[in-house]
């Protein structure tokens, strides 16, 4: 399995300090390569037969790095990370996947993680966004990939005529606290691409989920 963890950075300015310190200290503390994707190295990735969808330039940054990791656990596997610090090494979760009958290992959540609202009392069952470890082209990841671009499909005509703007935009939707309702006409929300999919998708196998990866810190990254 592929014992990389992927980071993206999908937009053309500079990275802050903070976030420049985040991935050393990922490299660092992680034990593993850690790998930065950005628009100057992303093609070198995309499987030929798996193009970027036609959606993809008009998303948003943040729904780019949404799609992005969703493709990467799907057709490459390996570990992922927000731009983040992380709490540990994270090479026993790696090994504690490869050896096992798992598909993918993260981390645990509580209920106000959860992006797919019925699931909001089965937190327990489910992991978080910000950084996972997936096997590749499994059940899961290739329904989730699959729900991704069936969104897409449906949103292409209204993103055409309304792309993003600014990186963190979205329609209101879902749990996001950047943009108010109403005033984006942008037609996907803050978790619609990713939580609110891979929440129901991978409570469905929940039975193939690893919860060992270090827990990352999920403030003062910006």
């Amino acid at each position: 399995m592929n014992r990389t963890i992927y980071t993206f950075w999908t937009g053309e300015n500079e990275m802050s300090k903070n976030r420049l310190e985040c991935i050393e200290q990922l490299q660092d503390d992680s034990g593993m390569e850690v790998v930065l994707v950005t628009p100057k190295n992303l093609h070198s990735y995309i499987v030929k037969s798996a193009p970027l969808h036609d959606a993809y330039q008009y998303l948003s940054e943040t729904h780019k790095a949404d799609y992005l990791r969703t493709y990467f656990m799907n057709f490459h596997g390996g570990g992922y990370s927000d731009i983040k610090k992380t709490t540990g090494s994270w090479s026993e979760p790696f090994n504690q996947l490869e050896s096992g009958d798992y598909w993918i290992n993260g981390y645990s959540i509580d209920y106000q993680e959860v992006a797919y609202p019925p699931l909001m009392g089965e937190c327990e069952s489910l992991i978080g966004n910000a950084a996972y470890i997936s096997k590749p082209d499994t059940p899961l990841t290739i329904e989730w990939y699959s729900e991704m671009i069936s969104l897409l499909d449906k949103k292409l005509t209204r993103l055409k005529k309304f792309p993003a703007t600014f990186p963190q935009e979205h329609s209101g939707r879902g749990f996001g606290l950047f943009y108010q309702e109403g005033l984006s006409k942008y037609p996907i929300g803050w978790n619609e691409m990713l939580g609110h999919i891979f929440h129901r998708i991978s409570y469905k196998y929940r039975h193939k989920i690893l919860k060992t990866i270090p827990m990352p810190i999920l403030k003062n990254y910006r």
